[in-house]
Order: structure tokens, then C-alpha cells, then sequence
């Protein structure tokens, strides 16, 4: 309706602008015409200013003639001493009475033709100013004329547009008409197809709440089937990494056949098995037999081992299987951490660097105030944390993730720490990627807690071997490695039995 009203709005503008163009330029002719007027005006008043001087004149002359007494029809005769004219008539008397007087005449005549010039000199000054008063009233006349065509053109054309206008006009109110009409019936169109919308919309909703609810029934069927089938067969999808070449018993090493060509690194440590095991990587760790970690790089698939703990009644044995969770030969692998890291010995820190060693990586964690962060505990947004869970993650490490207390603080970040540790289960869930608790995962990577009593060989842990000075069959013989007699916990000692003594021979060496 806005397009409706617009032409004639624009017509009456255009009218308008026409309209005062016109006024203007009349104006303007019309003070031209005034100025000439005007300046007409005043030569033909100073003409009939310089007539009635004339006349006066005359008349002054008729009177001073009536004066001297002479008649009308006399003649003056300026400059002439005829006794029949006015000024010899007048110059006989001023002679007679005046005597000499001549100086005097011809002052009169100089004033009479001066003043004769300056009436001739008006009159001709009038003259030509009427003469120019008139070609200027002609000029003006033709300008008129001029500008009436020029008028009258413009009218022409004012009205050819205003026809043109009314004819666009009658074109658009068709057109709007027409458009109306598709308006309406688009309306109609369009209210039945919202009513459809609707309908569809109300259906959709309903399907896709069925089949969320139907989604989530199966997922959670799914992930229960999945915890009983982990709990009841402890299914294991994992290989060995390796195996060990040869075992040094005397010095406490090994050698496996993993190198520097396979991304081994000095640090990480290893599960043994025993080679009839069930399946490496499972949460049942009995076959597990010993841990070993790496002390040095000889080839690109050899490397040399500390043996950190073995089971004496199945010590350690050349090809046996080895296995670490976090290293696979040639890449990087990646876990996922959620809980607080609080184990004596090992903090988050050390935990990191303990993976770092074995060439692993620490994608997202729940930290120890239920925080997401990266490895290296940088913040990370709560809607990015659960994506960094991919296809590349091998494990959800589930560690403490809070008991019950009276202390609101410390309750409320335990309730963040399992929050956030649900939103990484159920993408681990979706990714099918297994959880294992904190301590199956240092079993299964061959960590063993730092000892807390010093031994001159700190390094190698408890329980401690006895290089001499053990129980033999005779003295000096040579050793192999056994267990300290002396009182070791258990929880450091693989021993079964209670503490015993030796009661043999001893060497000299090491005698009272």
C-alpha cells in the first residue's frame, strides 16, 4: 500500500517544483519590467519638467516683452540692433537712458543662449533616454514573449508527465492489485502449510522423544550388558608389547626385545606375565607376575630392564610377555583421567610424568578440585572436555572420587569431581572405552610405590637381596636372589610365611 500512494505524492512534488520555478521567473520579470517602468517614468517626468521650464521661459520672455512693453508678435532679436525687434528696441533704450550699457547686453544674450543650449541639450537627453525607454520596452515585449513559449513548453511537458504519471499510476494499482490477489492466496497457502507444520511438528516431537527414549534404553541396556560381560569374563582386547630376551638374576635385569626403533623410552615400566596367561590388560591382574622398567636403550630392539618386583615362586623367565597400557610401538597413546590422584608416593604430577615416560599422553582429566584440564592442567571448557575422549584414548582411569563428609566445602568438590567424571563416562561409554580403577592401572603399567625406609640400595626397593651372606648349601658359593630376613611389611614383602632366620654357615666376612 506504501507503492500505492507514492505516485501521486511524487506528481503534486513535481507540480510543485514546477510551479515555483514559474513564480520565480515572472518575479523576475516583473521587477525588470518596474525597473524600466520606473526609469520611463522619470524621463517623461523630466521632460515635462523641461517643458514646463521652456514654457516658463517663454512666458517670462512674453512677460518681460509685456514689461517693455512690447506686443507677442515682435520679434526679439537677440543680437540684432534693429529698432524693430525686441532687443534693438531695448538696447535703443538702454543706450538713451542708461547711456553705454553695452557690457551688460551681452551678458543677457551669454545667459540666454546658455540657457537655449542647456534647454536643447535636456531636451535631447530626454529624447534619447524616451528613444531608449522605448527599444527597452521592446526588448522587454520579446522577453515576455520568450519566456510565455518557454512557459508554455514546460506547461506542455508538465502536462505530458502528469499524463504519464496517471498513467504508471493506473499501470501500479493493477500490478498492486494482481500482487494483492498472489499475497492473499500465498497467505492461505502459507496458513495451510504452518497448520501442516504444526501437525508435523507435534508428530516429529512425539517420534523423536519415542526413539530418544527407545536410544536411551538400548544405550543403557548396552552399557549394562557391557559392564556384566567385563565383570563375569574380563574380556581383554590388548596384545603383549613384548617379550623378555634373557634374565640376569645376579644384577637384577632383564632384556627385551623392544628398542629404539619401537619408540622406547629410558623410564617406562612393564607388567610380566606368565606365558600361559588368560589375556593381558585384564582387571584380573593374577597373572601378572612382575614389573620391569627401562634403564637403557641398546639397539633399535633391544633394551636392558630393572627388575622392580617379581613373584619368587615365578620369577621372572625368558619369554615371558610384557605389557604396559600406555605404550604401543610406534605411537602415542592417549588416556583419560577423572578423580583425585592419592596414593602415597605418587601425586598428579608424578603421574603425568609417568605416563610422559612411556610415551603417552593425558588428553582431559578431572582434577583434584573437579576441574577439567588438560595433561599439563590447563583449563579446558566444560562442553570441549568430554570431546577430547576419541577413538585414540585406550583407557578411563577412574581414581578417588570422594567419600561421604560433613564438610560442605570439601562435599561440594567431591560433587563436582563425580559430575564431570559422568559427563567422561558416558562419552567413554559411547566410544566404547573400558574404565579401570587407579591401581589396576599402575599394576598393569609396572609401577611400584616408592619405598619410605632407606637401604643402601635405595633403588632397588624392598624386598632387598642379599648378594652374600644368605642361607646356602656352602660359604662362598654363589647367590642367587632371595628375600631379606629381616622384618619387611607385607606390604613391600611377597613373603606368605612369617620372618626366619638364618641358621647356616656364613661367610667369614660377614661373621661375628
Amino acid at each position: 500500500m506504501a507503492q500505492k500512494n507514492n505516485g501521486p505524492v511524487i506528481g503534486m512534488a513535481i507540480f510543485a517544483l514546477l510551479s515555483v520555478a514559474f513564480a520565480v521567473f515572472l518575479y523576475m520579470t516583473w521587477s525588470d519590467n518596474q525597473l524600466v517602468y520606473k526609469s520611463l517614468d522619470d524621463a517623461t517626468k523630466k521632460e515635462q519638467d523641461l517643458n514646463g521650464t521652456v514654457r516658463d521661459q517663454l512666458a517670462e520672455i512674453q512677460h518681460l516683452k509685456g514689461l517693455i512693453g512690447e506686443g507677442e508678435n515682435v520679434e526679439t532679436g537677440i543680437g540684432d540692433t534693429d529698432v524693430d525687434t525686441v532687443n534693438g528696441r531695448v538696447q535703443k533704450i538702454l543706450d538713451e537712458l542708461a547711456g553705454d550699457s553695452t557690457s551688460a547686453l551681452p551678458s543677457l544674450i551669454a545667459g540666454l543662449q546658455k540657457e537655449s543650449a542647456e534647454n536643447n541639450k535636456n531636451s535631447f537627453t530626454a529624447t534619447f533616454r524616451l528613444g531608449q525607454l522605448v527599444l527597452k520596452r521592446k526588448e522587454n515585449a520579446d522577453l515576455i514573449v520568450t519566456k510565455d513559449g518557454e512557459i508554455d513548453t514546460h506547461k506542455a511537458a508538465v502536462a505530458k508527465a502528469e499524463a504519464k504519471l496517471i498513467q504508471q499510476e493506473a499501470v501500479h494499482n493493477e500490478e498492486l492489485a494482481r500482487l494483492g490477489e498472489q499475497v492473499d492466496a500465498l497467505r492461505g497457502t502459507t496458513v495451510r502449510l504452518e497448520d501442516e507444520l504444526a501437525a508435523l511438528r507435534v508428530s516429529s516431537t512425539r517420534q523423536i522423544e519415542d526413539l530418544v527414549e527407545d536410544n536411551n534404553d538400548k544405550r543403557t541396556a548396552i552399557v549394562d550388558l557391557r559392564a556384566r560381560l567385563r565383570q563375569k569374563d574380563d574380556p581383554t582386547f590388548s596384545t603383549a608389547d613384548g617379550r623378555i630376551q634373557s634374565v640376569d638374576h645376579n644384577r637384577g635385569l632383564c632384556y627385551i626385545d623392544l628398542g629404539r626403533a619401537d619408540g622406547l623410552r629410558e623410564g617406562v615400566t612393564f607388567s610380566v606375565y606368565t606365558p600361559g596367561n588368560s589375556g593381558v590388560g585384564r582387571n584380573n591382574t593374577s597373572d601378572i607376575k612382575g614389573k620391569i622398567e627401562v634403564v637403557d636403550i641398546l639397539a633399535d630392539h633391544r633394551a636392558e630392564a630393572r627388575i622392580v618386583k617379581q613373584d619368587l615362586g615365578r620369577p621372572i623367565a625368558g619369554d615371558d610377555p610384557i605389557y604396559s597400557p600406555i605404550f604401543q610401538t610406534g605411537q602415542s597413546l592417549e588416556i583419560a583421567v577423572a578423580g583425585r590422584i592419592a596414593l602415597d608416593g605418587l601425586d598428579r604430577g608424578q603421574f603425568r610424568r609417568l605416563v610422559t615416560a612411556a610415551g603417552g599422553r593425558v588428553s582431559v582429566q578431572v582434577d583434584d578440585d573437579g576441574a577439567f584440564t588438560d595433561g599439563k592442567g590447563n583449563p579446558v571448557d566444560s562442553s570441549d572436555a568430554p570431546r577430547r575422549i576419541t577413538s585414540r584414548t585406550r583407557y578411563l582411569i577412574i581414581a578417588d572420587l570422594g567419600d561421604d563428609t560433613e564438610n560442605l566445602e570439601l562435599e561440594q568438590i567431591y560433587k563436582r569431581i563425580r559430575d564431570n567424571t559422568q559427563k567422561l563416562r558416558n562419552q567413554a561409554e559411547n566410544l566404547g572405552i573400558y574404565e579401570i580403577g587407579l591401581s589396576t592401572f599402575l599394576e598393569h603399567i609396572g609401577y611400584s610405590r616408592k619405598q619410605v625406609k632407606w637401604t643402601p640400595q635405595s633403588s632397588r626397593g624392598f624386598p632387598g637381596r642379599l648378594a652374600n651372606g644368605a642361607h646356602s648349601d656352602s660359604v662362598n658359593s654363589s647367590f642367587s636372589p632371595s628375600q631379606s630376613s629381616a622384618v619387611i611389611s607385607g606390604k613391600y614383602s611377597g613373603r606368605s610365611q612369617s620372618t626366619t632366620f638364618s641358621t647356616g654357615n656364613n661367610s667369614k666376612t660377614y661373621g661375628n
